[in-house]
């Protein structure tokens, strides 16, 4: 990471389909439970496939202030109010200080902008509520802050690329805090019905939430979900100050495109070099990779072909896992929750083995955490992410405990 800061992450809030808040979302991972199942927050008779990773049980009212008008919101700037807010209090920073910094940097990914919204009969508020940029916005407006919002959307890298994005402000010596993460709600007809005709979506099985399986021998295909993930990053000697609570530094992150030539995915390798290089670290001393994996037999493949490319023999020794099994793949804030989970499985030094893993590919020959989780010493730890338009993107992560 360019700069003389240490960044750290302090504050954490998650939404997904396998739960809401941190511990519901750890727990459930650890259980190897899974959020997926039949679509509800739709319905219709022309799609063969109609399942879902969905944030369960999220009454907006219970949730968000009502004086806030939270019914006029997008989906997805709905459950980043909710995990920004959650974050917040999970740090312990107060909020009177958040609102007296003037150069605060609010950063979010998204790959898409409020779907939900989109297509409907259009209202008065439709045209703010539903731009990609609706989400930070509101964090910073519900909040009472200052400072400067900005939005990435690079497919499923966009929050990941979101939090490095912020982290340079604090290496850089810009701000001492900032506010990052991502948030995507694209369970929407039409997407589904895009994603059904480029075949992207598995078969149906019973029990749906077996329906998802990275690395597995019978994946079919990666199911969409939604979910929200919010950060809050420190300057280390401002958390320290504060006697805040730290989960992890970010050590380093690198990034890549795919080549206009090769396999989709490709940039991987490169993106992981990277980010080793900057981290200053040889490939052997990486303890444990958060795949991408959404379950799709092309990118599982090739995500394998990455890591074997860039770690060399070191590949076949370093453990690897995919949440995607539990929460689906939410689009731009997939990188978030791998993120999420790498933190808590560094604080506990455990690694949550990868649901739905019954049969390994043949092809997909490295050490896939499956069956039951691991418990080792995790010193770094990488998490990786490809997105559609070809971006790719690897975090390093240093344990703090």
């Amino acid at each position: 990471m360019i700069g003389r800061n240490r960044v750290v992450i302090t504050g954490l809030g998650v939404l997904a389909a396998n739960g809401i808040g941190k511990d519901a979302f750890w727990n459930s991972l650890l259980a190897g439970e899974s959020g997926i199942g039949i679509t509800t927050l739709f319905s219709s008779e022309k799609l063969p496939i109609s399942l879902a990773g969905e944030v369960p049980d999220f009454d907006v009212n219970k949730y968000i202030d009502r004086a806030l008008k939270p019914k006029r919101m997008g989906r997805f700037t709905q459950l980043a109010l909710v995990a920004a807010s959650d974050a917040i209090a999970d740090s312990g920073v107060n909020r009177e200080y958040l609102r007296s910094i003037v150069d605060l940097p609010i950063v979010i990914g998204c790959s898409a902008p409020a779907m939900d919204l989109l297509g409907e009969n259009p209202t008065t508020t439709t045209a703010v509520m539903s731009i990609p940029n609706a989400a930070s916005s509101a964090i910073a407006y519900s909040n009472g802050l200052t400072g400067s919002i900005q939005t990435l959307s690079n497919g499923c890298s966009s929050s990941l690329d979101a939090v490095a994005y912020a982290s340079n402000y604090i290496a850089a010596g810009k701000a001492e805090i900032a506010i990052a993460g991502g948030t995507d709600s694209t369970i929407t007809e039409y997407v589904m019905e895009c994603f059904t005709k480029a075949r992207k979506l598995p078969e149906i099985s019973d029990p749906p939430s077996a329906s998802c399986k990275p690395f597995d021998l019978n994946r079919s295909g990666g199911v969409i979900s939604e979910g929200a993930v919010v950060f809050i990053l420190e300057n280390l000697d401002h958390a320290l100050a504060r006697q805040a609570p730290i989960y992890g530094s970010i050590k380093s992150y690198g990034t890549a495109i795919d080549p206009a030539r090769g396999r989709e995915g490709l940039g991987l390798a490169l993106s992981i070099q990277n980010a080793i290089y900057n981290a200053g670290l040889l490939p052997r001393e990486i303890d444990y990779i958060s795949a991408h994996a959404p379950g799709d037999s092309t990118m599982d493949l090739s995500e394998t072909e990455s890591i074997k490319a860039a770690l060399g023999n070191h590949a076949y020794e370093v453990p690897i896992s995919s949440i995607k099994g539990s929460v689906g793949s939410a689009m731009g804030t997939g990188g978030a929750h791998q993120l999420a989970s790498t933190l808590m499985a560094m604080k506990h030094q455990c690694i949550p083995h990868t649901t739905n893993l019954q049969v390994c590919d043949p092809n997909c020959d490295l050490d896939y955490v499956m069956g039951e989780n691991r418990c080792v010493e995790l010193k770094y730890a990488m998490v990786n992410t490809h997105g559609f338009g070809r971006s790719n993107g690897s975090m390093i992560l240093e344990n703090w405990n």
